[in-house]
């Protein structure tokens, strides 16, 4: 066997930055924000950060804090998830402030609907790596964090770091399953992940809420949001970082030092906190 087909075979598949429909600039917003509802949809509905909410709350009570200043908001998702949870846990005291680079219509409806006086959706625009002096609290990010490659994963601690604010970032989990397939099967993997995502679509559609019109015509009509769902879906579970690869990032950036890091993972769900020392 040649040397080169062999380190082919025994290649395995590792974090690759690869392009998510929904971060490019020209995608139409009721594509991308049909896409991020939905998939915000099956992660509530499967309860998928339901072993992470504990890590927020324990960073909230470490801290003193009350205040929760999201970012990537999307349409809520993970956000409303974990305020939910909060709520019936008997936390009422916590107010969120959800933000994002692209608020979403969808979210902000959502938030409407729940007519809550300590939960709002920011209409201005927030860049995650410049989030304005008065928006403090615990900065946290739910179901993002795999867009950014590492570089831009550094700047962003970086940026919170030296703004001296706790941080909580929860995320679709490295898979170690996929990290240990071999290269050459990876393709057949992806495939089966992108059919079942595509069929799934058509499914729940139906049952997210608020209706939308555009929704039902990109899927019904002109399926571009399955084929986002299906492509993006299974994208972000090759971009998703691992504990240890977020604990090295955080380590290295100035003032690292100062905090105390936690990473790890509960259930399929990613968490990574920081906090400082002196909190």
């Amino acid at each position: 066997m040649k040397c080169g087909a062999g380190a082919l075979i025994i290649a395995i598949v590792r974090r690759m930055q690869l392009v998510e429909l929904e971060d490019l600039p020209w995608m139409p917003a009721a594509v991308r924000d049909g896409g991020t509802d939905l998939l915000d949809f099956g992660f509530d509905r499967l309860g998928f950060y339901r072993g992470v909410v504990p890590k927020l709350e324990a960073l909230l009570d470490r801290t003193g804090k009350t205040q929760v200043i999201d970012v990537c908001s999307g349409g809520g998702g993970g956000a409303l998830y974990a305020i939910r949870a909060l709520r019936d846990a008997g936390r009422e005291d916590v107010r969120f402030v959800l933000t994002d680079r692209y608020p979403n219509e969808a979210g902000r409806a959502r938030v409407a609907e729940r007519n809550d006086s300590r939960l709002v959706y920011r209409e201005e625009p927030v860049d995650a790596l410049s989030v304005p002096s008065e928006l403090d609290g615990v900065r946290t990010m739910w179901g993002a964090l795999h867009h950014f490659p590492p570089e831009a994963v550094t700047a962003l601690v970086a940026s919170i770091v030296r703004d001296g604010k706790p941080l909580g970032f929860f995320d679709v989990a490295a898979s170690p399953a996929l990290r240990r397939l071999p290269t050459v099967l990876a393709p057949v993997a992806m495939g089966v992940n992108m059919a079942t995502l595509f069929v799934g679509s058509f499914v729940l559609v139906p049952f997210v809420r608020p209706l939308r019109a555009s929704r039902w015509a990109l899927t019904y009509l002109l399926p571009l949001i399955p084929a986002l769902v299906a492509w993006d879906g299974t994208v972000s579970a090759i971009r998703a970082y691992a504990p240890d690869e977020l604990l090295s990032i955080a380590r290295s950036v100035p003032g690292g030092d100062a905090y105390e890091w936690d990473a790890g993972v509960a259930g399929s769900a990613l968490y990574f906190t920081g906090c400082p020392r002196a909190a």
